[in-house]
């Protein structure tokens, strides 16, 4: 989205809050059955500087206007800009650049125009090569014409402006020092509205164009750009490539990234489209391993949506300080550095959520954009669905209601008492709309699993066909989807929009459950337990339920739209498990009063992995030896997903009673072949005597294979406050793993041992060249383990050391700086904070510096 706010006081924690809370847990121990980190958890870190629109209600209180967000008028049909650039160095943050506009009125005469232009400095403004009046405030570009732009014909606006440290938009990342291949880069982000930190435009989602860049950078420079690659020259110590995305695009989605990368080819002979992954030199041999099924995800998606690839190509770039998972720029995705596995990484883990996501985007988000920011489900929600779609491809259904019970997780946090529901032009910011309660992700893809289920495949595929063709190249709204499947399906469907997007809440389900033998009756009462009012009546909802008796399985349809519902169901025998919306046909929490038998038998032999975890998760109020061997034959199960196997472990866990501790043991002595499930069972060591838990923990981090393991490893050492594996952990720390993670983890654990010998490790870890994100847990510790003594050399040492890196050229090294000063009430920061709360060009820096002052004088 945009570049990450590290300066950001509180916002982007408290953004954060609700998701952290509900997928910790399971990222802890590396299942990842939380969200999807592509698009969602690590944008919104990134989304609180955009320029504030709104006042974050539907009105202003003081003056009683009408404060909601609407796209801007676009006055003129941008038909084209092409954007020319001069990177003297990648050392220097500045540039020197012309963008010419081709445009030309949509209606009414245009006697100005004006365009975002956020902290560029405006040299000369052309109408039609004769130089006109302009006026620049420093965030804005007006241009004053002698006469109206003609609608008979095209007119040529020329911009020449400069550069120099954006404080959004472009981001320039310096070199690592002492390693080669390593040299400096440049990326652009532009989500929500960033792009017009380094290029002036409209910057809001309802003006499309097409796009040129012509970049002009120092010999042996990689350009990556949107489209096609026109043009690639070499002059004297110069080169200079020409990227032309013929078909309109939005502001957002423009991107550019300079580096030194080797753009690696991918094979597609399945789709026909030209690809290739932009990595490190040194990262080149694992490309096809992370990326290599890029080619099925697009036949896929072709198929989904009734259209072919529409770009000239597909790229996916790894970008140093990238704080995104990714970024769907249209025909160029860019990734997190350290989106590429190596043989290890990629036994426990893969990043086919990231990549299907990215990719599925460039039919929902740039062949098809959101016309306003209110509607961002149409690109993020559609996206997260792609996602579940492949997981259906790749897993079968396994797979696929995995992912949507896990997106169905939202209905915790969307309550009905909340100010506004996911699709509502009420916010401060663009970045709002991004992380809701009603979060446009989760809940959009679960919106649309809903919508499958109740149309069935071939009337919900035939509107989402429909809705691509019309509106392919443009812009749409919630309304134009909706209008789309209600021709498709001869349906009204205005009650099932208003309710699942316009409206706040999901629904809380209780449910009971009872079979009388005497007349062979099952008996169902269910009641919705949200607030309930005329803001937000009760909900109109469908719960099929499916029952298995000896004589087979069987579903009744059930449909309610009051507060409590009952149903009679007769059978021909007692019931074996009885499953409650097992397809989860409605988005809802659940709780489930069921005989323990039911739940028992539904955990392991239920209809869908949705309604077997669903029942796992109701298991966990009984601890009983039964419950427990259900439990624990799902957890050896090696052929059962990986996540209901992880979950059956922390349930066992979570019991801390002598049969679950017996349990935990038993599977200790033949642990999961599969890493991710053995991380689950190294958490779970947690629950046991100290005196058996440490040496487990203490052998697993010696000798496990999986880099995930040896991390779980070190986090429960910590945990279990053991200062006898301090020597281990360090020993352990000095390997390279993926993301650094064993690294970040053991320099947790140092500040929960107060081991301050590994201080030395910390400022080493701490130091640019490391893996950017990894820096952070260093920085942190480094504030944490220094002496309290303040003559002390070393801590001297330290926060000098601290004060430096408020000047790294890494967001995230300067802001973890910060932090730890502020931690350690150090008083040698304050004249560069006060410098910084006085004069940095970034208003955010600004800000951010003026609270760290605050907190450090008390």
């Amino acid at each position: 989205m945009r570049n990450t706010l590290f300066y950001s006081a509180l916002g982007a924690s408290l953004l954060l809050a609700g998701i952290t809370a509900l997928t910790a847990k399971a990222e802890d121990a590396g299942l990842g059955w939380g969200f999807e980190c592509g698009c969602m958890q690590h944008r919104l870190e990134r989304e609180m500087r955009p320029p504030a629109k709104g006042s974050g209600q539907a009105w202003n209180e003081t003056n009683g206007s009408d404060s909601r967000n609407w796209p801007p008028s676009p006055m003129v049909n941008y038909e084209r800009v092409k954007i020319a650039l001069r990177f003297v160095d990648l050392v220097a943050p500045e540039a020197e650049a012309v963008a010419t506009f081709t445009v030309r009125p949509i209606g009414v005469p245009v006697e100005s125009l004006k365009l975002n232009a956020d902290g560029l400095k405006i040299a000369s403004v052309k109408l039609d090569g004769a130089a006109t009046e302009f006026f620049s405030d420093g965030k804005n570009l007006t241009m004053k014409f002698s006469k109206p732009l003609p609608n008979d014909n095209s007119s040529v606006i020329e911009v020449g402006y400069s550069i120099s440290r954006p404080t959004d938009g472009m981001t320039f990342s310096p070199a690592y020092p002492d390693r080669a291949g390593y040299g400096p880069q440049v990326h652009t982000q532009g989500e929500t509205e960033g792009n017009h930190y380094w290029f002036p435009c409209h910057d809001f989602p309802n003006v499309r164009q097409s796009t040129e860049l012509v970049v002009d950078v120092p010999k042996g420079m990689t350009v990556s750009g949107n489209g096609k690659l026109v043009e690639h020259v070499t002059k004297g110590d110069r080169e200079i490539w020409d990227y032309l995305q013929e078909k309109p695009h939005v502001a957002y989605l423009v991107s550019l990234v300079v580096g030194d990368l080797e753009a690696v080819p991918l094979q597609s002979p399945l789709s026909g489209v030209p690809m290739h992954v932009w990595v490190p030199k040194d990262r080149a041999g694992d490309v096809e391993r992370t990326y290599g099924r890029t080619d099925r995800m697009i036949v896929l998606f072709e198929k989904v949506f009734g259209q072919k690839y529409p770009w000239a190509k597909y790229d996916q770039l790894l970008v140093r300080n990238f704080g995104s998972g990714g970024m769907e720029n249209t025909s160029v995705t860019n990734m997190y550095p350290s989106a590429i596995l190596s043989e290890t990484a990629a036994k426990e883990e893969d990043l086919d959520g990231l990549i299907s996501h990215e990719l599925c985007h460039q039919w929902t988000g740039d062949l098809i954009t959101c016309k306003s920011w209110a509607d961002i489900w149409l690109n993020e929600g559609w996206a997260t669905y792609g996602n579940a779609l492949w997981m259906e491809e790749r897993d079968g259904p396994n797979g696929y209601f995995d992912s949507m019970l896990d997106n169905a997780g939202v209905a915790k946090g969307d309550k009905t008492d909340n100010a506004v529901g996911m699709v509502s032009p009420i916010y401060k910011n663009a970045g709002e709309t991004f992380g809701r309660a009603a979060n446009p992700y989760p809940k959009g893809a679960s919106i649309l699993h809903m919508l499958r289920e109740m149309l069935g495949n071939e009337i919900f595929y035939k509107g989402v066909h429909a809705y691509m063709a019309k509106f392919a190249l443009s812009t749409a709204e919630t309304s134009d989807f909706r209008i789309a499947l209600e021709q498709a399906s001869g349906l009204s469907l205005e009650w099932f929009f208003d309710q699942w997007c316009m409206r706040p809440g999901c629904p809380n389900i209780s449910t009971k459950a009872t079979y009388d033998a005497a007349t062979r009756m099952l008996k169902i009462t269910a009641e919705q337990t949200q607030k309930i009012d005329e803001r937000t009546p009760a909900m109109h909802v469908s719960t099929p339920i499916c029952v298995r008796t000896a004589a087979g399985e069987k579903t009744i349809a059930w449909e309610w739209r009051d507060r409590t519902a009952d149903i009679e169901i007769p059978l021909d025998g007692p019931p074996q498990w009885v499953a409650f919306d097992p397809r989860l046909a409605a988005l809802k929490t659940l709780k489930m009063d069921w005989p323990m038998d039911w739940l028992r038998a539904l955990a392991k032999n239920g209809p869908t992995m949705a309604a077997r975890r669903q029942a796992v998760e109701a298991l966990r109020g009984d601890g009983s030896p039964d419950t427990i061997a259900v439990l624990e034959h799902i957890a050896k199960n090696e052929s059962d997903s990986r996540k209901i196997r992880g979950e059956s472990i922390d349930s066992i866990a979570d019991f801390k009673n002598a049969d679950s501790a017996l349990s935990i043991g038993r599977l200790l002595d033949a642990p999961p072949q599969d890493p991710r499930v053995r991380g689950a069972l190294t958490m779970a060591c947690a629950s046991l005597a100290k005196e058996k838990a440490i040496p487990l923990l203490m052998k697993q981090l010696e000798s496990d294979s999986s880099e995930l393991c040896r991390k779980n490893a070190i986090n429960m050492l910590s945990q279990l406050e053991a200062k006898e594996s301090v020597d281990a952990i360090l020993a352990a720390a000095e390997k390279p793993s993926h993301q650094q993670q064993i690294q970040q983890a053991a320099m947790r654990a140092m500040v929960k041992l107060e081991a301050n010998k590994a201080l030395p490790n910390a400022l080493k870890y701490g130091s640019l060249g490391g893996y950017d994100r990894a820096r952070g847990a260093a920085i942190d510790a480094v504030g944490k383990l220094v002496s309290k003594d303040e003559k002390d050399a070393a801590r001297i040492a330290a926060i000098a050391q601290l004060i430096s890196w408020l000047d790294d050229p890494e967001r995230g090294a300067r802001r973890a700086s910060a932090e730890a000063l502020v931690n350690l009430k150090s008083k040698e920061a304050l004249p560069r904070l006060e410098a910084m709360a006085k004069s940095d060009p970034d208003p955010d820096v600004r800000e951010a510096a003026a609270d760290w002052l605050k907190r450090i004088n008390g």
